[in-house]
Order: structure tokens, then sequence, then C-alpha cells
């Protein structure tokens, strides 16, 4: 007699009473997400306040000019993955900072050397992965907001495009426009593909998930990079900086400007040292390694690769932070920015167990949600 159907519902009051229960029992669920998001952002923020305070106090030390050097020992390189425009070049260098080894790039080295602490990947936002990657089996996996990430990597392309030096400019608005308007959802789908690879393909042992929110940030920055250092410290004949030093390491990368030096401490140009780097390793004989990382010779040295030095905003050599000329403001469409959010949401529910993932999109919906806030209020 108890008939399923919309009209059976509205015949039959027990229906009608159990729809009511499956709605209050819907209702209690998302409460229960929701207060369990904010429990964890909450703990994140306290827990970050009570490590910053640890990181900044007098007792840390200063820290000195880097020099890349090759490992004297084998090691197996970590994916250093991110979609494009996500400040990798940044955390490029942090790597290289923290351990005093080179980090490498997935067009211009392999994962079977056993010379690169971490390689960069963007795929599969990108088609290109690492050659020679058999053994690698960690990630450090870099997300950024997709209401920036996407906008630089437009700018990315438009510098490529006009032959402009990579993070010198910013494309113009109407380039802008265009270019979202014929590509951004491709775009979205590609940013929640690429996380969705590396959370997936890599359990959390092997994972470490940051931000570039989090980097950039005066209280989260030295905590972040203490993660990525922890990270790091547990591959094979890796050695890292010690914890006093990582916030002078976090503030020397993050902002200030590098540069290539020679051993006279005379800048150089990027063409100028990969140069010197060739001369520097001619005649002298290195470890090599096959694939499964034995030894081919035994005459090794260590071999300074490149030094570097940091150079302030008060130095008068210091290019205004190498941050993109302009004040360009690159806006999303209503639908666009519903769409972000709505792709956000399902990666939060996708991956709901997975606590800094969480934290870190929770605040990328928030950001989102004040946008589309904004562009209501302003119709």
């Amino acid at each position: 007699a108890f008939k399923t159907s919309l009209n059976g519902a509205s015949r039959h009051p027990l229906s009608l009473a159990g729809m009511t229960v499956l709605r209050k029992k819907k209702s209690i669920l998302s409460l229960i997400l929701a207060c369990s998001i904010a429990g964890i952002v909450l703990f994140q923020k306290s827990t970050s306040e009570i490590i910053h305070r640890i990181l900044s106090s007098s007792s840390y030390e200063q820290c000195e000019v880097f020099s890349i050097t090759v490992p004297s020992q084998p090691i197996i390189p970590v994916y250093a993955a991110s979609y494009p425009g996500s400040g990798s070049q940044m955390t490029h260098y942090l790597y290289e900072a923290v351990t005093g080894l080179e980090a490498g790039d997935e067009h211009l080295h392999r994962g079977d050397k056993f010379d690169m602490i971490t390689i960069k990947t963007h795929y599969p936002a990108r088609p290109h992965t690492v050659e020679g990657n058999r053994l690698m089996s960690k990630v450090i996996l870099l997300l950024r907001n997709p209401l920036h990430s996407i906008p630089s990597y437009h700018n990315y392309l438009y510098e490529e495009e006009n032959g402009i030096p990579n993070h010198t400019v910013k494309a113009p608005v109407e380039s802008w426009i265009k270019w979202r308007d014929d590509h951004v959802h491709e775009e979205i789908v590609k940013w929640k593909d690429h996380a969705t690879y590396w959370m997936e393909e890599y359990h959390n042992e092997a994972r470490l998930v940051i931000s570039y929110e989090n980097l950039t940030n005066n209280k989260m920055g030295p905590v972040e990079l203490t993660r990525i250092s922890n990270f790091l410290s547990r591959q094979d004949n890796v050695n890292v900086a010690s914890p006093s030093k990582l916030p002078c390491i976090w503030d020397k990368v993050v902002n200030y400007k590098r540069i290539d030096i020679d051993e006279h401490g005379k800048e150089i140009t990027p063409e100028d040292a990969r140069k010197l780097a060739s001369e520097k390793t001619a005649g002298i004989t290195r470890h090599l390694y096959d694939e499964k990382g034995a030894i081919l010779n035994d005459e090794g040295k260590l071999i300074v690769k490149r030094r570097v030095k940091y150079v302030s905003h008060e130095d008068p050599t210091h290019p205004a932070h190498s941050k993109r000329s302009g004040d360009q403001k690159y806006d999303f469409t209503m639908n666009q920015l519903l769409e972000i959010r709505s792709m956000l949401n399902g990666l939060r529910g996708k991956f709901l167990k997975e606590y800094t993932f969480v934290v870190i999109v929770s605040g990328y919906i928030e950001d989102i949600n004040e946008e589309i806030q904004k562009l209501a209020e302003a119709k």
C-alpha cells in the first residue's frame, strides 16, 4: 500500500514523515561536516601560532650564502608537483637552500641520475613527465588557489608568446579576458585532475601537501618550510639545515632576490652560471651511478656546482623582488567562480580524510565565496 512515487508520498503521512527524517539527517551530516572542517582550521591556526613563536625566538640562528653541490652519495629525487603558476620556482629555491643539493626540472633532468633533491613537474596538467622515474616514490604537492594560479599561468604564456623574460610583466586585462573565456573551463578541469592524480597515486606517508599561500605568509612560512625539511630529511643520503636556521632560510628565499655569483662574489647571468658549472666539473671525476644506484667508479669528490646569494630590498641591485610589474586585477565571471567553487567542493569531499588538503582547499573556497559576494553586490 505504501508507494514510493511522489503521488504516493503525498497520500501517506508516513512517507512524508520518512522524507522529513531523511532531510533532518542530511542537515545533521552537513552540520557535522562544517563543524569538522572549522575545527581542523582552528586547530591548524593555533598550532601554527605556537610553532611560529618558537621559530621566531631570538635563540634561532642566522644563515649564510648557500652553495649548491653535487651529492657525494646517490639520492632518489622527490617529485615537486604543481599546477603551472603555483610558485614552483620559489619552492625550487627552498628545496636547494634546505639541502644544499640541486633541484631539477622535468624537461632538463632525469630521475635515474640520482643527483637531484627534487624534480619539478606539472604532470598531468601538462603532458610531459619525468623520465627515468621508476624509483621515484615520493611527492611534494604544491597547491595555489586557482583564482591566482590560473591568471599567473596566463601571465607566463603571455610572456613566452611575446618574448618577454619570465616574471617581469603582467598581461593586459584584455589579453586575460580573451584567454580566460577561451580556456578557463579547460584549466579548471586540469587543476582538479592534477590535484586528484597526486592525491590518489601517493599515500599520505609518501606525500607532502603544501600551499603557496602558507609559504609566502610571514607566520606560516617558516612552519611550512619545517614540514618540507622534515619530509626531505627522510630521503637516504640527504642532510638538511638545522631547525634553528630554517626561519632565516625561509626569509632569504621568499623575501630576497636570488642571484648566482662566482667564487669572488661577483654576479653572473644564468647562462654564465651554466658555463661556469661545466668548467668547474671538467677534468674532475665524480661518482656515476647505474639505475639501481650502484657506484660505477670510486673516485668522486664534492663539487660546487654554483654559488648563490640573496639580495635584500634595500640593496640597489634588487630588481623589485622580481615581481611582475603592473597593477592589473584579473577577474572571473560569476559562472566561472561558481564552477571553480564546485570543483573545489568536490575535491574537498573526495579527500575529506586528508587533513592538510582539506584545510587548504577550505581556505580557497572561503576566498571564492568572498569574490562571489562582491560580484553579487556590485550588480
